[in-house]
């Protein structure tokens, strides 16, 4: 009597199996392409052969961003949500908003709430998984992936995965493509203890660098002033700081600021959050942000004159354009 049963299970298994392998075949031919900016976590499965964990800039998202902050509350593991997505420079995709209920319309990736929440209040961050968080490769290449990548004390080369979308949100990975920009992030001194700190200097200096991460010459543009980056509070952070100060108003690119990175090459820039020019205020409360309590952080964040703002440029063709952040830091040299 039970043999029956268990060839039905059996059969009913192949089906699922036979159906996941062609549903993600008709993604890979008839899906939405688009590309997602992402860093590798982890290199190796011993039992699944060698693969890469994908962490995406879409993979956390704060609790404003889903529509109608009342619904909070419904947030809960397992929860399906959905995230709407814009193409921004590059080819890059960034995200809109989320929703617990499906679009009508629009591009987005259905994703779940791997992780319990509870007391979610605006800003707090949530994590979503889409399925495309592991990226499999050759045996013996997820090493190299994790090599070409570089360690969290030197210059990182973002991944921009390759994606297929359905219109039912969602995805599969069908490739991959190095950024052709890197960027690290180090301190270069820390402020000193309570009892010897001087107002002067209550803020981390910290040093940035640019690297030419492709086979071909990329421009940059550095404007006066360290008018081409931003200093911007992390989406979960208590208050929405924002520098007290802006002389970047008036400030337009020419071709004196354009700097050209040969292959391999890398331009360093460096930032004393001590001084006025980093200032952040919340209303109309000033301060250094190393005097801020340890969960408010930062990040530089490399943002360029778009291509609009550049066409009179004599090299404008090999500028870089978008957006770059680096990893988030707190004002007393702590970094991510």
């Amino acid at each position: 009597m039970r043999k029956p049963f268990i060839i039905l299970a059996i059969i009913l298994q192949l089906i699922v199996l036979a159906y996941m392998a062609g549903e993600r075949e008709y993604l890979l031919r008839n899906g939405k392409i688009i590309r997602l900016r992402t860093a590798p976590l982890d290199p190796r499965d011993l039992f699944r052969g060698d693969y890469v964990r994908l962490n995406y800039e879409i993979s956390r998202i704060t609790v404003n961003m889903i529509k109608g902050a009342d619904r909070a509350a419904e947030v809960k593991k397992g929860t399906k949500i959905y995230v709407t997505l814009k193409e921004g420079p590059n080819g890059l995709y960034e995200p809109v908003n989320a929703d617990l209920k499906k679009p009508q319309e629009g591009l987005f990736l259905t994703g779940r709430i791997p992780y319990p929440y509870q007391k979610l209040q605006p800003g707090n961050p949530i994590w979503i998984n889409f399925g495309i968080e592991a990226y499999f490769v050759e045996q013996g290449k997820g090493r190299n992936i994790e090599k070409r990548r570089g360690n969290r004390t030197d210059v990182q080369i973002p991944l921009e995965m390759e994606i297929a979308v359905g219109p039912n949100g969602k995805a599969v990975i069908r490739g991959h493509r190095w950024s052709p920009l890197g960027i690290g992030l180090v301190w270069m001194r820390n402020p000193p203890l309570n009892s010897e700190r001087e107002e002067a200097s209550l803020s981390a200096a910290f040093q940035l660098t640019l690297a030419n991460a492709s086979d071909k010459p990329l421009a940059i543009v550095d404007l006066p002033q360290y008018c081409s980056f931003s200093l911007e509070s992390v989406p979960w952070a208590k208050k929405s700081w924002v520098l007290a100060h802006n002389p970047c108003e008036e400030v337009f690119p020419s071709d004196f600021d354009v700097v050209i990175l040969a292959p391999g090459q890398q331009r360093r820039f460096d930032f004393d959050f001590s001084t006025e020019r980093w200032l952040v205020k919340d209303n109309n409360n000033v301060k250094q942000i190393g005097t801020l309590d340890r969960t408010e952080q930062f990040r530089i964040v490399y943002r360029p004159p778009g291509d609009e703002q550049c066409r009179h440029l004599s090299r404008q063709d090999i500028i870089w354009h978008g957006y770059m952040p680096s990893r988030a830091f707190h004002g007393l040299g702590q970094i991510d």
